[in-house]
């Protein structure tokens, strides 16, 4: 048997990613006479198609905090 040390190699143990959370089963669209049952997923009380339309405006990057004061 030889005489060197033992080298032992691998990654230490982390904790699972959160799980995802989750709105309620069996929801249907808030819209009156839309039947269209909802992602237990989605937070929104609607559906696609009648969720109101929300534009995307870019900023530009954020200044580093050092910079900024």
């Amino acid at each position: 048997m030889r005489e060197e040390s033992l080298i032992l190699r691998g990654a230490s143990v982390q904790a699972l990613p959160r799980r995802n959370r989750t709105w309620g089963r069996g929801r249907v669209c808030a819209e009156e006479g839309c039947t269209t049952r909802l992602s237990m997923y989605n937070r929104s009380k609607l559906c696609w198609n009648h969720e109101p339309i929300r534009y995307y405006i870019a900023r530009g990057r954020k200044k580093r905090r050092a910079v900024a004061a």
